[in-house]
């Protein structure tokens, strides 16, 4: 009997776009409740039924929809068996010190002790939408990072400009 190969482009995940800011509250579970914005812009049937977790250059919380970042993940590595220093860096950071957790049927998701030391995360948080993930920062911090960067708007706008050749966002 003859097999048939049906051969499919790969084509790249596209993330959701994940925007806004949300102030929460993580409660004594290490429950975190994922606004329901946030939830229907992650179709589980595209983006999977978790967020991967791991800590940001900026040593902040990221959260990703997992088939997205299973994706971005596995095209950044090498198959090779024996892997060189910075592939197996690459492997250890993204893999090793990643987490992934799934939410409840309230949409909830419960963050690893370890990370939220390590992060430094306090209860009362704002969680923002980066583009392609989600960043959790200390209610605080964020609004004195916000500050920065509306005092900064003409200064960022003129750079991603002047990169990109593009025009405002």
């Amino acid at each position: 009997i003859p097999c048939r190969i049906n051969r499919v482009e790969k084509n790249p995940l596209q993330p959701p776009l994940l925007y806004g800011e949300h102030k929460l509250t993580i409660d004594e579970k290490n429950r975190l409740l994922i606004p329901s914005q946030v939830r229907k812009a992650i179709v589980p049937e595209v983006h999977g039924e978790a967020l991967f977790l791991v800590v940001g250059k900026n040593s902040k919380l990221w959260a990703y929809p997992e088939r997205y970042y299973q994706e971005v993940v596995a095209s950044k590595t090498s198959d090779e068996v024996l892997p060189d220093e910075v592939d197996l860096e690459f492997d250890q950071l993204n893999f090793a010190l990643a987490d992934k957790v799934d939410w409840d049927k309230q949409g909830r998701v419960v963050l690893p002790q370890a990370m939220l030391d390590e992060t430094k995360l306090h209860k009362e948080i704002t969680l923002i939408g980066a583009r392609n993930h989600l960043e959790l920062w200390n209610r605080a911090d964020w609004e004195a990072r916000r500050s920065q960067l509306v005092a900064k708007r003409i200064e960022i706008e003129s750079k991603m400009k002047n990169r990109s050749g593009a025009g405002q966002v």
